[in-house]
């Protein structure tokens, strides 16, 4: 997978980790509580974490390579759930 494949389907987590980052930063310059630096890194797992989880990329790649090895006709639907 090149660079830009990874960014362009990791958008969202990328953008949403350098606004935590930015956040962090701005907090920690500005004298923040623990306990707010704390829901600032919560708030970044969670803005983080659910993209990379429910990404299907992978999913369906197993299946497929079953489906084209086996020598019958195949139909392929294509979508995209991005």
């Amino acid at each position: 997978m090149s660079v830009a494949q990874f960014a362009n389907q990791n958008s969202y987590a990328i953008v949403a980790a350098i606004v935590a980052v930015w956040g962090a930063y701005r907090a920690v310059r500005g004298g923040a509580s623990p306990r707010s630096l704390a829901l600032l890194f919560g708030l970044a797992a969670a803005l983080v974490a659910p993209p990379l989880w429910m990404r299907s990329a992978q999913s369906g790649t197993l299946d497929l390579d079953r489906a084209l090895a086996s020598g019958r006709p195949t139909l392929l639907e294509v979508y995209s759930d991005l």
